[in-house]
This record gives structure tokens, C-alpha cells and sequence, in this order.
């Protein structure tokens, strides 16, 4: 150091940065990243000769602080202008639960599921209708004209006639859940014939005047008759089978309903999540967006200033645009994830498709504890895709009870009564029935059975006997399926739990090293590329933590999915009838 008319001062601080003041009016800053030039206005700043080396230290203190705080009041600009952003934001805020509701009602899979448990109803309703009696009635008239007939037990010929029958009939018939077949009713005829005497002249004499006799008589008729099986389709027959399959394909139809909710609830849920990460993932790049533009104002009036180097603009600018591009990328997967959600719980999606919507409900925090053989026992007690396999098997068993019947022989109880009414007035035919003055009845046993060992129904109680064999190796793999499936849920929500607190605690740390990057730059032992790295760091850190959480509530709900909780999880009541 030189002390008279001309000073040069040569002063040095962290990070390799150097001051030279001279008393000509001239400093030159120089650092291991940056080297500044001043050489325009400084000279009324700069130390005079005669206020000596005091007042050389003092400018150097004003510029070691200047460019900090053009800094510092950039963040602080970052901050007001997130407020102002944030709040003139205008969306529906959606919760999860708005959301699950709107799905259960809305979603077109679960539309669809429960149309199919509507069919399986009605199916069964219908199966019923095999005890539903049938009622017929009937108008017939009949006509013959019957030429004369040799016939051989007779001496004589038959003589022509022509007779006209005229018949009403009705009556009901129909099965009981026994098997016993009934039937009965009545029917009401007139007869009315005429005789040709002509090839007999002696008695057609007694026919005057062409020898052709007209007659006509009524008869009336009520009966009823019945057939119960003692074998073969005695405890159960077709109809009974078609019953109980048609319940337990009812039960499966409505497992699977459940089934479908459970996962389309799970599927809003897991796409609600990494909506919000999505959101947060948004929020992160908006912010390291703005503190770049920020950064890259402060820097262009320091180098207005003189105060840094032209090429530390263009390291801004870089970070500027790929944090622009960042920001891009990050709406792009946010517009996917919400477009996926708002597909999952609308059926008026071109309505509402430029409908502003934000996620109300954030991240569950709160650990939770999880015990895999409870969560075994529920997924075997609960899983509705179970239930249909058990439902499966049960139809198996059902057949196979119907194939067993069918091996025995038809061994059927018959029988029938029935009065009859003859006269020449209808009414006195019906006064014969409710006398029973002409009753006839039968009764009997009928046995029929194959003669070639009854090999139909043999083998097809075979081929169901293989099926349902079948059907419990597909229950079990699909038991130990489920226990796969609950074991590696556990584990995701044991490893994503841990993750979570792993990245909390990884950017609270970057937090803090974000702080003490502050408090440094007032004091310049920053670079800006060093501001900017800790900046990406702490972004990331954001991310990540937002990642990890989505990652440990959609863990959750993938568990409650594989328990079969879904529904009691999310506190839903869903009625399937």
C-alpha cells in the first residue's frame, strides 16, 4: 500500500475475492468466478488520499453488501408476487370424498356393473316362473264327413254321416316345488250329426222325407290330474337347479359390483394423489421459475452497476429457461392427471372439461400401523373376488346334486278324477258334473329308466365333479394370490412410510441450507451459481417429499384394496339390491 497523493489498496475476503482501490478513482474487484471493473462514477465514492486507509475500508464494506441486497429484495418480490398469484387463482376446490361420490355415481364401469347385477335380478325372478300357473282356453269346432264304411264285425256297412263338434275348453295347470305336476279344468261340446238312411230304404222310410236323421246332443266334463316324481326329480329337477344357480350367480353378480367399486374407488383415489403431487410438483417449478426471474433482474442491474460480469447474465437466462421448461413439463402431467380424474368420476366430460378444479384434500401424514396377518384374515374374510369363487364353487355343488338325481329312474305316483254330464241341454250336462253323477278316475304307478345303464347322465355328473375340482384349485391360487398381493402392500406402505420421513427430513435440511444461502449472499460469500444450485436443491427436495408422500397414500389405498376395505375404509355404505 502506497500512502500520499495516489493510494492503491489492495484488500482480500472470502470465496478468493480481491479489492484494488486506487486514488485515481478506480477499483477493480476480482474473485475466483467473477472479476468486476469499476471505473465510471466511483471517484465522489472512492477514498481521498487524505481521509487515508479508514475510509478505503469502508467503501469496500458498501460494495461487499450492495449486490446482496439487490438480491435479498428480489426473493422478498418473489414472495409478495406468489401471494398475488396464488390468491386471484379462482378453482372448485374437489375433495377426495367429493370425488369418490361423484365417481360411485357418474362412473361408467360402475353404471355398467351394477346394470349387469340388475340382470342377474331379474334372471332369478324369472328362474320363479316355473311355478307360475298357466291358464288355457280354447274354442274348437270340428267337422266330418264320414262316407260309408265296410266293417267287418258289423253285418251291415256303416251307414255316411256328417257330424259338426263344437268344443269349449278351460283349465289350469302348472308345478309345484315338490315336482308334482297338476292339471286341471273342464270342457263343454255339442254334437250335432246327420245320418244318411238312404242305402237302408226300410229305415229311411222312418227318416221322411229324404230318409236322413238329424241329432244333436250336449256333454260337459271337469276333471283333475297329477304326477309326482318319487325318484328321479323328487328332491331336486331342473327348475329347482335353475333356481339355486340363478342366487348364486345373483351373489356374484353382486360380489363382483362390489369388486368393481372397490377398485374404481381405489383407482380415484391412487389418480386424487398423483393429482396432488402433479400440483405440487407445479407449485415447486412456479416457485424456482419466479426466484430465477428474480435473480436474473438483480443480476442485469448489478451488471448495469458494474457490479458483476456480462457472462452471469447468460448463466441466469439458462436457468430461466430451463426452469420455464421445467414448469411446462410439470402443467402437462398436472392437465393428464386431472383429465384422468375428472374421466373417472363424470359422464359429461365435454361440459365439464374447462371447469377450474384444485385438490382439497392433501396428504395424509399420520403413520399408521399395519399388521400383515390382520390384514390376511380380512382380505380372506372380505375380498369380493373371493366371494365369487366361493359363489362358483357352491353352483359346482349344485350341479353336482342335480347330475346325481338324474342317475336314478323316472318312478312317478299318477293319478286323476273327473265327473262327466251327458243331455240334450247344456245345463242339464252341467247339472251331471256338479251331481258327479258320471265320475271316472285312475291312479297308478309309472316306472321308466334307460336300458343302456343311464351313460348320459353318468358322464356329465363326471364332467361336473372334474369342474368343480377345477374350480377349487382356481380358489385356492387365487387365496394365496390375495396373500401375495396383501404381503407386498404391506411392504409398500412399511417402505413408503419410511420414504416419507426420509424425504421430510431431507428438505427440511434443504430448507435450511436455502436460509443460510440467504443470509449469505447479504454478505457476498455467494456466488450466484451457488444461490441457483441450492435453489435446485431444495426444489428437488419438494418434489421429492410430494412424491413420497403420493407414493405412501396410494400404499394405503393399493393395501385397503387388497384387504377388500375399500368400503368400510371410506366409511361407504353401497347398496347392490
Amino acid at each position: 500500500m502506497e500512502i500520499g497523493s495516489r493510494i492503491s489498496l489492495q484488500l482480500r475476503w472470502p470465496l478468493g475475492c480481491r479489492l484494488t482501490l486506487s486514488g485515481g478513482g478506480e477499483a477493480v474487484l476480482a474473485c475466483g468466478v467473477v472479476g468486476v471493473g469499476l471505473t465510471k462514477g466511483l471517484h465522489g465514492a472512492l477514498v481521498r488520499a487524505d481521509r487515508g486507509l479508514v475510509g478505503g475500508f469502508v467503501l469496500l464494506m458498501r460494495m461487499r453488501r450492495m449486490f446482496g441486497v439487490v438480491v435479498l429484495a428480489s426473493l422478498g418480490a418473489v414472495g409478495a408476487a406468489r401471494g398475488q398469484t396464488n390468491g386471484a387463482a379462482a378453482a372448485r376446490p374437489v375433495s377426495l370424498d367429493d370425488c369418490i361420490a361423484s365417481a360411485l355415481e357418474k362412473n361408467f364401469e360402475i353404471r355398467m356393473e351394477r346394470s349387469n347385477t340388475r340382470i342377474a335380478q331379474y334372471g332369478l325372478a324369472g328362474s320363479y316362473g316355473a311355478y307360475e300357473p298357466v291358464f288355457e282356453v280354447g274354442a274348437e269346432r270340428k267337422f266330418v264327413d264320414q262316407p260309408a264304411t265296410f266293417d267287418p264285425k258289423k253285418s251291415g256297412i256303416d251307414l255316411p254321416y256328417e257330424l259338426t263338434h263344437d268344443e269349449g275348453t278351460a283349465g289350469i295347470k302348472g308345478l309345484l316345488p315338490t315336482g308334482l305336476q297338476y292339471q286341471l279344468g273342464g270342457t263343454a261340446n255339442f254334437l250335432d250329426a246327420r245320418t244318411d238312411f238312404r242305402l237302408t230304404p226300410d229305415t229311411a222310410k222312418l227318416y221322411p222325407p229324404d230318409g236322413i236323421r238329424s241329432t244333436n246332443q250336449y256333454y260337459s266334463t271337469a276333471g283333475i290330474s297329477l304326477k309326482q316324481p318319487l325318484l328321479k326329480d323328487f328332491w331336486i329337477d331342473s327348475q329347482r337347479q335353475v333356481i339355486a344357480v340363478s342366487k348364486q350367480n345373483l351373489k356374484i353378480s353382486e360380489s363382483a359390483l362390489r369388486w368393481k367399486i372397490m377398485n374404481t374407488v381405489t383407482t380415484v383415489e391412487t389418480t386424487y394423489f398423483e393429482w396432488v403431487y402433479a400440483q405440487e410438483a407445479v407449485r415447486a417449478q412456479e416457485r424456482a421459475l419466479e426466484l430465477s426471474k428474480s435473480l436474473l433482474k438483480s443480476t442485469r442491474l448489478a451488471i448495469g452497476n458494474g457490479l458483476l460480469p456480462a457472462l452471469d447474465e447468460k448463466q441466469v437466462e439458462s436457468e430461466v429457461e430451463s426452469a420455464t421448461a421445467k414448469l411446462y413439463a410439470a402443467q402437462q402431467v398436472l392437465s393428464s392427471h386431472r383429465a384422468a380424474l375428472r374421466n373417472l368420476i363424470t359422464d359429461r366430460y365435454h361440459d365439464e372439461a374447462d371447469q377450474v378444479m384444485e385438490p382439497a384434500t392433501g396428504f395424509s401424514k399420520v403413520p399408521t400401523l399395519v399388521n400383515r396377518n390382520e390384514s390376511w384374515v380380512k382380505a380372506m374374510d372380505q375380498r369380493p373376488d373371493l366371494v365369487q369363487v366361493r359363489a362358483d364353487l357352491e353352483k359346482q355343488r349344485i350341479l353336482i346334486r342335480y347330475r346325481k338325481n338324474q342317475l336314478f329312474p323316472n318312478l312317478d305316483l299318477v293319478g286323476s278324477y273327473g265327473v262327466q254330464g251327458w243331455n240334450s241341454s247344456f245345463s242339464g250336462t252341467l247339472d251331471d258334473v256338479k251331481d258327479q253323477s258320471h265320475p271316472n278316475y285312475a291312479y297308478g304307478v309309472v316306472l321308466s329308466f334307460p336300458i343302456g345303464g343311464n351313460q348320459s347322465a353318468k358322464n356329465q355328473l363326471r364332467a361336473t365333479k372334474e369342474s368343480r375340482e377345477q374350480a377349487l384349485i382356481g380358489m385356492e391360487k387365487l387365496a394365496q394370490d390375495i396373500l401375495v398381493q396383501v404381503d407386498v402392500a404391506w411392504m409398500k406402505v412399511d417402505s413408503a412410510q419410511k420414504q416419507a420421513d426420509s424425504t421430510r427430513r431431507a428438505r427440511q435440511y434443504a430448507e435450511d441450507a436455502w436460509h443460510a444461502a440467504e443470509s449469505k449472499v447479504e454478505y457476498g460469500k455467494i456466488t450466484i451459481l451457488d444461490l441457483i444450485q441450492v435453489q435446485e436443491r431444495l426444489t428437488a427436495q419438494l418434489t421429492a417429499e410430494a412424491r413420497a408422500l403420493a407414493d405412501y397414500n396410494q400404499a394405503l389405498a393399493q393395501l385397503a384394496l387388497s384387504e377388500g376395505s375399500v368400503l368400510k375404509r371410506h366409511g361407504l355404505d353401497v347398496k347392490v339390491k
